[in-house]
């Protein structure tokens, strides 16, 4: 994919109209370059910081610009992110409404009635426990799913501080080669169970 992309590159107008050019009808190249007092050859001001896809520098994420808006009301935003070419899978995004703070979004797959929900990478912001007991609500009355399970990796240096954290909130160690997740050698993955009351399925 890279090598197709530097291909066209290499062949963009751009690099042709460099080949094509005759260095005879180019004097200027070949006169002798003078001293030139002044320039250094750095710039003059700093260059602004990078934009990098997918973040903002600060280990926050940005929210998928073509994501649509699923659901709101006045504690969270829920997008759907536009599912790739003949999946079953639905990529969403936990948003919770915050005027203070460092925002915390939740990026999750639902699969069936399983929701996967990743843990994002650094210390959870202040605030990120209420955000995902949002989530959880709205796993259970919204998406009726089964399942919430939670992902993260297994050399993050809060591991335990998680473990706890979550199983605080009813989530239980996944053993691997549950049929459930995916089997990642780096990941490692919690399950909460939503029981339903026999008057929910009325």
């Amino acid at each position: 994919m890279v090598k197709s992309h530097l291909q066209t590159i290499l062949n963009s107008h751009c690099f042709a109209r460099e080949k094509e050019r005759n260095p005879r009808t180019m004097p200027v190249v070949e006169e002798p370059v003078t001293r030139v007092r002044g320039l250094c050859g750095a710039p003059d001001a700093p260059l602004p910081p990078l934009k990098i896809p997918g973040g903002r520098g600060n280990d926050q994420r940005d929210r998928n610009l073509s994501a649509k808006l699923l659901f709101s009301d006045a504690h969270l935003l829920v997008f759907e992110e536009p599912p790739p070419a003949n999946s079953r899978v639905r990529f969403l995004l936990f948003e919770p409404r915050r005027s203070e703070g460092k925002q915390c979004l939740w990026r999750a797959a639902l699969k069936g009635a399983n929701l996967y929900v990743e843990i994002p990478p650094g210390a959870l912001p202040e605030g990120s426990k209420d955000g995902f007991a949002l989530l959880l609500e709205f796993a259970e009355e919204q998406l009726q799913s089964d399942h919430v399970f939670i992902c993260f990796h297994k050399n993050r240096d809060d591991r335990a501080p998680l473990l706890r954290t979550f199983s605080f909130l009813g989530f239980e160690i996944v053993r691997p080669g549950h049929p459930l997740v995916p089997s990642r050698a780096d990941a490692f993955f919690m399950a909460y169970s939503i029981e339903r009351d026999s008057s929910d399925d009325d």
